[in-house]
């Protein structure tokens, strides 16, 4: 009877690592991957920055059931989904102001909720601890509000209603803005009213909305502007990475021989002192590229943009061009 017993469960025994070795054997590796770590912002008076940014990337190395990894890896590819994890401060102990640090990433991202719908073990992550963890508490304060331009520069006569706003906010913010993000904005504001939400800049870029909004009117034109005609000379604006390296070829040039604009004199004769009045910008990005379209910028003194003294009549200059290397002129060696 014993034997029999013993024999059933060898058996048995045998069986279960039969199973668990078809089911490992299932099992797909998935290496290198670069996860989105994002900091949660489900706490309203925490502001929370890793290496002074709202989020950071790392690498890692999963491990799960191929069926779920090749699903994920075509999602992925697909640009259905991506790999981000939220990084909530609280729950991480982290609650209160200071600076921290991450002890374990892997155990963190195997412990995200994210990680874990999708079924997957971390086997490793790369930095494998993140340092620089702020946490700033926010508090209540009453603000006066400034209106900017989509360039941040004041814009002047702009009347806000209400003018002040109240925020949660760092201690060192002394104002929050409202920003007219672009001409149409611009039109419909100088016409009658347009509703903004306030912001404050958190720093790297972040901004913090709120909830409320506020009512923007811009002054109407300046009475004694006056259109003009002027005569436009065209500059070029390269990156620091293409300076020098390349030209610009002209597939359509942009029409500039006369600029038709809207404006005071003084506005004028400071525009028409200007080196270029009309600048193309070059990107890195249009290396290699057979051809590119691309406004120009008409070089109006910001000072009088500020203040509503000149305006460009009609669309700006659309110019189509590429990039030329230069041809190097070769070193001759004297003995």
């Amino acid at each position: 009877m014993f034997e029999k017993f013993k024999k059933a469960a060898i058996v048995v025994f045998i069986t279960c690592l039969i199973w668990v070795w078809a089911d490992l054997s299932l099992d797909k590796d998935l290496a290198d991957q670069t996860v989105t770590v994002i900091t949660s912002k489900g706490n309203p008076n925490l502001w929370v920055t890793i290496d002074g940014k709202p989020e950071i990337q790392v690498k890692a190395d999963f491990r799960g059931p191929a069926k779920r990894i090749t699903e994920l890896v075509g999602r992925i590819n697909a640009g259905k989904e991506k790999l981000d994890v939220v990084f909530d401060a609280e729950s991480q102990n982290m609650a209160e102001a200071g600076e921290y640090t991450l002890q374990d990433v892997r155990r963190f991202l195997a412990e995200s909720e994210k990680i874990r719908e999708y079924g997957l073990a971390v086997k490793a992550a790369r930095p494998d601890k993140l340092q620089n963890i702020k946490v700033v508490e926010l508090k209540e304060k009453t603000l006066p509000l400034t209106c900017v331009d989509d360039k941040d520069n004041k814009i002047t006569g702009a009347r806000l209603i209400p003018d002040i706003i109240t925020m949660l906010v760092p201690d060192n913010v002394i104002e929050a803005r409202v920003k007219i993000v672009s001409s149409i904005e611009e039109r419909q504001a100088r016409g009658g009213t347009i509703d903004k939400k306030p912001y404050v800049a958190l720093g790297n870029g972040e901004m913090r909305y709120s909830d409320l909004t506020v009512k923007v009117t811009l002054p109407t034109a300046i009475q004694n502007m006056k259109q003009h005609t002027i005569s436009g000379t065209l500059g070029f604006v390269f990156s620091a990475n293409l300076a020098g390296k390349y030209d610009v070829e002209f597939i359509k040039q942009p029409e500039i021989g006369s600029i038709t604009i809207f404006a005071t004199d003084e506005a004028k004769a400071a525009y028409e002192e200007e080196s270029f009045e009309v600048l193309l910008g070059i990107k890195d990005e249009d290396v290699g590229k057979e051809e590119v379209s691309r406004q120009v910028i008409y070089n109006f003194p910001v000072q009088y943009v500020r203040e509503d003294k000149i305006r460009l009549k009609g669309d700006p200059a659309e110019a189509k061009f590429r990039l030329v290397p230069v041809k190097q002129t070769p070193l001759s060696i004297s003995e």
